[in-house]
């Protein structure tokens, strides 16, 4: 039965773990990705070389950080629920 003793469910939660931080590596890359890409290919279209690559280079950061934000929010709001269960099964 799945979950039914103590490694099944640390195994899950290890792995709800990784597939988290892997859902937030693949989200930071690609951001990256779109907006360096993106810039470098505005500085060819424009010739303004180092302008635009930097600027989505700048952005895919900014990008990377509101996806952090986010994680960190939902990782926060899981806790918070996991605490409000733990208490209320004491009662």
């Amino acid at each position: 039965m799945i979950g039914s003793n103590k490694e099944d469910g640390d195994s899950f939660e290890e792995r709800r773990k990784i597939s988290t931080a892997m859902g937030f590596g693949t989200s930071f890359a690609a951001g990256m990705a779109v907006f360096g890409l993106g810039g470098h290919w505005l500085d060819g279209k424009y010739d303004k070389e180092p302008l635009f690559t930097l600027i989505g280079i700048g952005l895919g950061l900014f990008y990377g950080a509101y996806e952090l934000w986010k994680l960190i929010l939902m990782t926060n709001r899981q806790h918070d629920e996991t605490e409000h269960d733990r208490h209320k099964g004491e009662e």
